[in-house]
């Protein structure tokens, strides 16, 4: 089965490192699962939920999308005919429309797909402060035990919506407290 298919846990040093960022709590993960959702409340089908939270933490899931599973609107990429995509990239387009309409203060957004975080960077209209993992993140199965996968290739991103209260400060935070897990740009 390719790894494409399988649905993963966020590692727990990038996990740890956002609940502290986050004060000691995360508000909302949308696409958490059960077997994930120890510390992080998650919403069923996060992908059309309202996301009212303080601070959002998302770890979209790394399968395809058909355009029938997408949600109707998307405006990120301004694209009329829908087609199958990512997993990541429509969570992703999902989250920055929330962030943009205000359902959420701030987000932390765990990427595995390069596409998808070079994508970002290149064609939404703002920027967003990233960090790029130093080592490949270690990935568990979304499964009963959550078994770790020995050896990932895939790369990590952390992509930063910013509080529109204390912005710099936030960034600065951001800056500070993910350093140590790779190079940050902001």
């Amino acid at each position: 089965m390719p790894l494409a298919e399988i649905d993963f846990v966020s590692p727990p040093d990038v996990i740890g490192t956002v609940t502290s960022f986050f004060g000691g709590k995360i508000d909302l993960d949308p696409a958490s699962s059960d077997h994930a959702n120890t510390i992080v409340k998650h919403e069923d089908n996060g992908l059309i939920q309202q996301w009212k939270a303080q601070s959002v933490y998302l770890y979209p899931p790394r399968d395809v999308l058909s355009s029938s599973e997408q949600p109707r609107e998307v405006l990120i990429f301004n694209r009329r005919r829908r087609f199958q995509k990512s997993a990541q990239r429509v969570w992703l387009e999902e989250a920055v429309k929330k962030y943009t309409r205000g359902e959420f203060e701030e987000a932390i957004i765990f990427l595995t797909s390069t596409q998808v975080a070079l994508l970002v960077t290149q064609k939404l209209n703002f920027d967003f402060p990233i960090c790029i993992l130093k080592e490949p993140p270690e990935l568990y199965i979304d499964a009963p035990g959550l078994p770790k996968i020995k050896n990932t290739r895939c790369l990590g991103f952390l992509l930063y919506l910013p509080s529109s209260i204390n912005t710099e400060d936030r960034i600065l935070d951001f800056y500070t407290l993910f350093s140590p897990l790779g190079r940050v740009y902001y």
